[in-house]
């Protein structure tokens, strides 16, 4: 496990991000409960607005009081305090989230298990955290699939469970989250907690490959096993 791996888990990797994830979006998830472009994509719960923009705040209560549940989690977002756990900004956020993952809205309930694991807004809960992440996951938020994979690697929370590990790394891999296909690749190249196996490490390293990652395609073509499918 990484520094950079180990720091999702804090208060500084909720601000820094994660792997390869996209910068935080300037405007507001779309308004449909269901919105498709929240599926399989890395949804950006370390983009903290500290309560700061109230002209964005105002506008997603207000919409989130018609239960517009996407605006209820961009409001989780714009309120999102890490250096201030217990204040009022997290009480808020943490009652968004909790608006938007109990309406089904996937991607709050990885926002929801931030909350918990990071005791912000809420006391510290790691199992209900944990919960939370993989409901979120099988929603198919590529993110809290990460979540889970680096709990269950990491043991400090949870206990360590390196199977479980590299299942949900697969998982987030499928979703394509370029992070859990490099960890999980690397894992089935080596025999590292799972029966090696070089051509599923190939196509799990050609998965993050097409996804943008260059380190993936490099090892993927080291490999050198089952080349000419899917190389670019």
């Amino acid at each position: 496990m990484t520094l950079r791996v180990l720091l999702l888990f804090s208060v500084t990797g909720l601000l820094t991000g994660c792997g390869a994830a996209p910068s935080p979006p300037s405007t507001p998830p779309p308004p449909a409960p269901d919105a498709a472009p929240d599926k399989g994509r890395m949804v950006i719960i370390h983009g903290a607005g500290n309560g700061q923009d109230s002209e964005k705040i105002t506008s997603h209560e207000e919409r989130c009081a018609k239960n517009d549940l996407a605006s209820c989690h961009a409001l989780g977002l714009a309120l999102m305090t890490p250096k201030d756990k217990a204040g009022e900004n997290n009480k808020r956020a943490f009652a968004a989230f909790e608006k938007g993952c109990q309406g089904g809205y996937a991607a709050s309930c990885n926002g929801l298990g931030v909350m918990y694991m990071q005791g912000m807004g809420a006391t510290r809960d790691v199992v209900r955290a944990m919960e939370l992440y993989k409901k979120a996951c099988e929603g198919e938020v590529s993110t809290a699939c990460l979540h889970v994979a680096m709990a269950y690697e990491a043991g400090r929370d949870v206990a360590a469970d390196g199977p479980a590990a590299i299942r949900y790394y697969e998982s987030a891999c499928a979703l394509g989250a370029s992070q859990g296909c490099q960890t999980a690749a690397k894992a089935f190249a080596a025999g590292d907690r799972v029966t090696r196996d070089p051509e599923k490490a190939r196509k799990l390293y050609d998965r993050g490959c097409q996804e943008g990652d260059e380190e993936a395609c490099t090892e993927r073509d080291k490999l050198g096993v089952g080349q000419g499918h899917g190389s670019r």
